[in-house]
């Protein structure tokens, strides 16, 4: 037992929450309770008993002193440690008073438990401190070293605490890191480690009948199979015979992959019910996002809430990027280590095309870049360089703006020309390139590297609805799935867009325009409004 979780688990007895552990109907807890492999992530359906696997793990490993260091079990938020500690782990120790709770000899504290000779930390995720204007810290996670980390509902959790919770573990010779949590958005949080680094593991469930292996869970729906009667079972893929999830095995999509990552659902659970299963997915009244996430383990987001790479090529044209353009035109960029650049002229009043998009390091380089292409409005990012970017502006010969992402304000963009700054709400603006890109209302250069990139980043936000904890209040945001750059620059590239006339070069005054534009006058339309804040 002291070499095995599960046999521990199990011929001690456990007494969890509301039932006694057992192996049966849980058979794939098994081989999460023995992995002892360094990384390790789980995407998962709720209720699932995936957090319990993983406390249980952490408690074998701590009572038999096998991490002198301590773990750091981290949470979303601190109410989320709370909630956790009085109705699950505070339980779990007053009911096997010999099993774990004469090993634990502080049980007072809900965020520090001493277990043997080592600590137990739950801490939430919230990050309270801004230094510098960007970069978060935390107090509650400086001060601890450890052998381990244990990152649960990863999705929801300030994603710069990941980073500092890795910190904590720069003096062990262990160092292991396991992620878990229910999925969101794709390309996001514990799915993206699950896809993209993880071996991924699903659970193959042998046909009694014919041998035949099957993931109900990449076979849904036609894993489900309705009799006469209305009941449905799960099947076999192959010869629709019922199966049963006891039967099963975890098995590895890429096993190449140092980390072990690993799918469930209510599907391989015993204690879901496959005919409420399907007749939720087969009613008129489905809600996708909450079945995906909760039911299925999957990540989902409508369509209408990310730009997608084909979005993004359907509006290229066969045009290489331009040296220089004779204006006027538009310029946004993001400002970094890398400044993100994306310059635009209008071919007519309701159109945009890019015709240049870069990174630079160096302003002085931008200037002369800016020069060539004629530009005659200009919005830049105002952090995190505020002092560099004001004396940029301030030697500009044309307007120029410094922007800020303002959460609150609604509505047209506040140009405040005096003070060379502008003021937007970030959902809006994202709202707003988002929709020119579904719309072809803007054409984009020929494809290359650089472009492929822009494509990339454009597609790295989606927008999805959080509800303040606090307050009640839910709002649409836009969340970061990864480098989002140039997204940004064609923000502020938009917003200048609004300032610019067309483009009257002979150059470009035949260019046909689009049904797009052509609806919106037949509509009668004076043009107001076609631009955000005009």
């Amino acid at each position: 037992m002291a070499k095995s979780p599960a046999h521990w688990a199990t011929f001690s007895k456990l007494k969890l929450v509301g039932s006694e552990f057992q192996v049966y109907g849980h058979e794939y807890q098994v081989e999460i309770l023995e992995d002892e492999t360094r990384l390790q992530c789980a995407r998962k359906a709720t209720q699932t008993t995936f957090s319990e696997s993983y406390i249980l793990k952490c408690l074998h490993q701590l009572i038999h002193s096998r991490l002198p260091r301590g773990i750091l079990y981290l949470m979303p938020t601190a109410d989320d440690v709370t909630d956790f500690s009085a109705s699950r782990f505070q339980p779990l120790i007053k009911d096997n008073p010999e099993t774990i709770g004469q090993y634990i000899n502080d049980t007072n504290r809900a965020n520090l438990k001493r277990i043997m000779n080592a600590y137990l930390y739950f801490r939430g995720a919230k990050l309270s401190q801004t230094i510098q204007s960007s970069l978060k810290s935390s107090t509650k996670l400086k001060a601890i070293p450890v052998d381990g980390c244990v990152f649960d509902e990863l999705d929801e959790m300030d994603q710069n605490a990941i980073g500092l919770a890795r910190g904590r573990m720069a003096h062990s010779d262990v160092k292991f890191e396991w992620y878990l949590g229910n999925p969101t958005i794709p390309d996001y949080g514990i799915d993206r480690i699950y896809e993209k680094q993880s071996d991924r593991r699903v659970w193959m469930i042998r046909c009694q009948a014919c041998n035949t292996e099957t993931c109900l869970e990449l076979e849904f729906p036609e894993c489900l199979v309705r009799q006469a009667s209305g009941k449905v079972y799960r099947a076999c893929k192959k010869c629709k015979r019922p199966i049963h999830p006891r039967h099963g095995r975890w098995v590895a999509r890429n096993p190449d992959r140092e980390m072990t990552g690993r799918w469930i659902s209510h599907l391989s659970s015993i204690y879901n019910d496959p005919t409420q299963i399907l007749d939720t997915w087969e009613s008129p009244d489905l809600d996708k996002q909450n079945f995906h996430n909760i039911v299925l383990g999957l990540p989902y987001i409508p369509v209408e809430n990310r730009l997608t790479p084909a979005h993004i090529y359907a509006t290229c044209t066969m045009d290489p990027q331009l040296g220089a353009h004779p204006g006027p035109c538009a310029a946004g960029i993001d400002v970094g280590r890398e400044n993100n650049i994306v310059i635009a002229f209008k071919p007519t009043n309701h159109t945009a095309r890019i015709v240049k998009i870069a990174r630079l390091t160096n302003f002085n380089d931008i200037y002369d870049l800016l020069e060539r292409f004629h530009v005659k409005c200009l919005v830049i990012d105002a952090l995190p360089e505020q002092r560099k970017v004001r004396e940029f502006i301030s030697n500009l010969s044309y307007e120029a703006f410094a922007c800020y992402y303002q959460e609150h304000q609604k509505g047209d963009i506040n140009w405040r020309s005096q003070e060379q700054e502008a003021r937007v709400n970030r959902t809006e603006v994202c709202d707003a390139t988002h929709e020119i890109f579904i719309s072809g209302r803007i054409s984009t250069p020929r494809k290359s590297e650089e472009v492929d990139l822009f494509v990339r980043q454009m597609c790295n936000i989606a927008k999805t609805l959080e509800t303040n904890e606090k307050t009640g209040s839910s709002e649409y945001r836009y969340r970061e799935l990864g480098p989002d750059h140039y997204r940004h620059a064609m923000n502020y590239c938009y917003m200048a867009l609004s300032r610019i006339t067309v483009c009257k070069h002979t150059r470009f005054a035949n260019v046909p325009k689009d049904a797009w534009d052509e609806g919106f006058k037949d509509s009668g339309s004076t043009g107001e409004g076609s631009w955000l804040g005009v």
